[in-house]
C-alpha cells in the first residue's frame, strides 16, 4: 500500500515521534511511504536523519502546489494526517485526488466548524488516542461513532533500549547515591503543568532535603519557570535540562515518574516509565485514568490539588518497598497493555477498510 503521513509541526515533540515510528513499522511490513512535512523544522532534520522519504515546503501556497502534483504522479492509497492545523488542506487535496484520509486525532479541543464539514463530507476515518479524545469527538463535535476507531497509543520496544554507560555517567552527574531524583519529561506548555511541579517541590523539598527534580523539555515557559525556580530558592533542587535525547537513560536513574499536565489526551511520556518500571503520578484527567492504574502502579490525583502531589511522591519516595512493588507492576501493566505491534495491525486495518470501501463505491 502507498500511504502519505502528513505533519508539518515545526517541533520534534511525542506526535512527530509517533509519526516516525509509525511509518518505520509500515515500511518494515512492506508498505511504500512519504511524509510530508515543514521544510527546516526539527521533525525535517530527524527524518532526513533517519533517511526517510520527505516531502518537504515551507510556503503555504508553493506547498500546495508540490504536494498536489506530488500526489497526482505517486498516486498513494491513503493520507495520514497527524496536526489539526493540517487536517483541511489534506482532506481538499485527497478530495481533488480521490483519496481517502485518516485523521489521527489527538487533542481535547473542539473541530473547528470548516474542518468538521469536509471531514462529514469526505472518506475518511478518525483515530482517536482515548476513550476520553474519542467522547469528545462524538459529545462536543457531534461526529459519527461508526467515522471514529479508538487506538491506543504504543511504544516500540526498541525505544527502551539504554546505554550502560550513560546511565552510570548521569547517575554520577546527578548524585544519584544521595538524591531521591525526581523526573518530568514535557514539551514546557502552559498546560504541562510544570509551574504546579515546582511548587511541589518547594513544599516537598522542607521534608525530603535530599529530593531533586529534572525537567527534560523545551518550550515557550522557560523564563517564566527559570523566574520562578529562583524566586523559591530551588536552584539546587529543580534543573530545567533542556531537550533531551537520553530520556530512557533518565528514566532509568530517577526514583519516580510525574507530569502534572491537565490537558492530556492520552500521555507517551506515562508510558515510557511505565516501560521503565518507575512508579508514577499524574492528575486524574483526559486518557489519563485510561492509562494509569490508581494505586497499582502510582497515583492520579485531582487536578491542581498540589497538596496531593506532595502526598502521593512523598510516599513513593520514603517507602523503598512501596517505590519497587509499583515500579514491578507498572512494567508487568507496560507489557500487557500497550503493545506496538496491536497498534501497527489496528491502523494498518483501518487503512485497508477504507481503501477497500473507497474501491468498492468507485
Amino acid at each position: 500500500m502507498k500511504v502519505v503521513q502528513w505533519n508539518t509541526a515545526k517541533v520534534l515533540g511525542g506526535a512527530e515521534l509517533r509519526t516516525l515510528e509509525l511509518t518505520k513499522a509500515l515500511i518494515k511490513k512492506g508498505h511504500q511511504v512519504y511524509i510530508i512535512c515543514r521544510k527546516n523544522s526539527f521533525f525535517e532534520n530527524k527524518l532526513k536523519q533517519e533517511h526517510m522519504n520527505i516531502i518537504a515546503y515551507k510556503n503555504p501556497f508553493v506547498g500546495f502546489i508540490k504536494i498536489l502534483v506530488f500526489l497526482k504522479n505517486w498516486k498513494p492509497d491513503i493520507i495520514h494526517v497527524h496536526s489539526g492545523k493540517d487536517y483541511a488542506i489534506s482532506i481538499i487535496l485527497g478530495m481533488l485526488n480521490s483519496i481517502p484520509v485518516v485523521i489521527h486525532r489527538r487533542l481535547m479541543s473542539k473541530v473547528n466548524p470548516i474542518t468538521k464539514f469536509l471531514i462529514n463530507n469526505w472518506k475518511t476515518k478518525i483515530i482517536a488516542i482515548s476513550k476520553a479524545t474519542k467522547e469528545i469527538l462524538i459529545k462536543e463535535n457531534k461526529f459519527e461513532e461508526e467515522k471514529i476507531e479508538l487506538v491506543y497509543n504504543a511504544i516500540p520496544q526498541e525505544r527502551l533500549k539504554f546505554d550502560s554507560d550513560k546511565i552510570i555517567q548521569l547517575q554520577h552527574h546527578f548524585d544519584k547515591k544521595n538524591k531521591k531524583i525526581v523526573l518530568s519529561v514535557g514539551n514546557l506548555y502552559p498546560t504541562k503543568g510544570f509551574e504546579e511541579l515546582i511548587k511541589v517541590a518547594k513544599i516537598l523539598k522542607e521534608k525530603i532535603k535530599n529530593l531533586l527534580v529534572l525537567i527534560a523539555g523545551e518550550g515557550e515557559e522557560r523564563k517564566k519557570l527559570e523566574k520562578l525556580i529562583i524566586q523559591y530558592n530551588l536552584s539546587d533542587t529543580v534543573k530545567l535540562l533542556g531537550f533531551r535525547n537520553d530520556v530512557i537513560e533518565l528514566l532509568k536513574i530517577c526514583d519516580c515518574f510525574v507530569l502534572l499536565s491537565y490537558e492530556e489526551p492520552f500521555g507517551v511520556a506515562f508510558i515510557e516509565a511505565l516501560g521503565c518500571g518507575k512508579p508514577v503520578v499524574g492528575y486524574r484527567c483526559g486518557g489519563l485514568p485510561e492509562i494509569i492504574a490508581d494505586n497499582e502502579v502510582g497515583y492520579l490525583v485531582e487536578p491542581h490539588d498540589i497538596n496531593a502531589v506532595c502526598e502521593k511522591l512523598e510516599k513513593i519516595l520514603l517507602d523503598e518497598e512501596l517505590a519497587k512493588k509499583l515500579g514491578t507492576n507498572a512494567k508487568r501493566y507496560f507489557d500487557c497493555k500497550f503493545s506496538f505491534n496491536n497498534m501497527i495491525e489496528k491502523i494498518e486495518n483501518i487503512f485497508y477498510e477504507l481503501k477497500n470501501l473507497t474501491n468498492n463505491k468507485e
